[in-house]
């Protein structure tokens, strides 16, 4: 009784905390220079339960693989803008989906001027060569992260609709990392690895053949490792329905939001057909299309100038949020001070307010 009063009393201060932010406009936006989303196919190899992969809409958002020379070109744009990393991760898919993906690489490896490119995967559609490729003679990769889902063999088809034959592709690859970590132990890069299982699930307690790899990657490379059993709702496209036989929880009911999200300044994509798209986490459909690179200059979409731009930023600073927005549980109010998504993690961070970070985008 305590606890749960004690429990109530910080999220009432927490949210009073928040609306005297929102009302003396004191911001928090992650370095929007920091890294830009490229999605190089929107293809998956599994349908995860909890996803939007195989719930989006595929005639408002087809799946599609980006040509090389439009990466290339987005690429080159990007860097020009200021960007100082470029991340891979798809919105809904897998990087290894694509079939170009090592030419890809290897153009990111011989660009100058920029930290260098991140992604992340779930490990199944990459073969032992491209991984040692990648992960050994890469010059520009700078962090990764592997997705796990569920815990051994039954529970891994039950939440992402993978075969047997995809655990056992995913264990032989994440033994055959293991051994190149062994062969190589001054491999430069991070990389951690993300589970999504049940409620109550306990590393270190079970034994599977999964969870042993996972310990021994912990144990002997300091391997940064999260568990996680709670999962946000996708903009709305995610129901319980969905996920009702998982032993999850999934957040359905509309959170609070006060001002804009960070994301659509710090965190946005371009999709694999060139769509640029405002949130590079949660909208599956690229509903916050702000414009295409096939038709106009990166610097003229991801500016004030951009009409289309301008009026997501207003709208959402007056609490006037897009169907897909008002839905979603991933929402970061630049009012609040957010936890930093994976690739800020652990780094020095630099933020701005808004009125910083409008002057940068209508300069451009």
């Amino acid at each position: 009784m305590i606890i749960s009063l004690k429990k109530k009393i910080i999220s009432k201060l927490k949210d009073l905390n928040y609306k005297i932010k929102y009302f003396f406009k004191i911001q928090r936006i992650p370095d929007i220079f920091d890294h830009i989303n490229i999605e190089t196919t929107s293809l998956c190899n599994l349908k995860c339960k909890f996803c939007a992969y195989d719930k989006r809409d595929f005639d408002i958002y087809p799946k599609s693989t980006m040509k090389i020379d439009m990466f290339n070109n987005i690429v080159n744009q990007s860097l020009n803008l200021g960007y100082r990393k470029i991340g891979l991760t798809p919105s809904t898919g897998d990087i290894f989906m694509d079939k170009n993906i090592l030419e890809k690489l290897s153009l990111l490896d011989e660009k100058q001027n920029y930290e260098g490119y991140f992604f992340y995967t779930n490990f199944i559609p990459i073969n032992h060569s491209q991984i040692e490729k990648i992960l050994l003679k890469s010059k520009k990769l700078i962090k990764f992260g592997i997705s796990i889902y569920g815990h051994d063999n039954v529970t891994f088809q039950k939440f992402c609709g993978g075969s047997e034959n995809a655990y056992k592709r995913l264990i032989d690859n994440l033994n055959f990392l293991l051994k190149l970590c062994e062969k190589n132990p001054n491999i430069k890069y991070k990389f951690e690895i993300g589970q999504r299982t049940e409620k109550n699930f306990l590393l270190e307690e079970n034994d599977s053949q999964l969870s042993s790899i996972i310990k021994q990657f912990k144990n002997k490379y300091k391997v940064f490792y999260t568990a996680n059993s709670f999962y946000d709702n996708w903009g709305g496209l995610v129901n319980e329905r969905d996920v009702r036989d998982l032993n999850i929880d999934l957040h359905t009911n509309e959170i609070k939001k006060y001002g804009s999200c960070s994301l659509i300044y710090s965190r946005m994509t371009i999709g694999a057909n060139g769509l640029v798209n405002a949130c590079a986490c949660r909208d599956a459909n690229f509903t916050l299309r702000l414009g295409k690179v096939e038709n106009e200059k990166l610097k003229d979409i991801i500016s004030l100038k951009n009409e289309k731009y301008k009026d997501l930023i207003e709208r959402q600073e007056k609490n006037d949020f897009d169907d897909v927005c008002r839905s979603c549980s991933f929402y970061k109010s630049i009012y609040k001070n957010n936890y930093p998504t994976w690739i800020l993690r652990n780094q020095k961070k630099n933020y701005l307010n808004l009125n910083e970070t409008l002057k940068i985008l209508q300069k451009r």
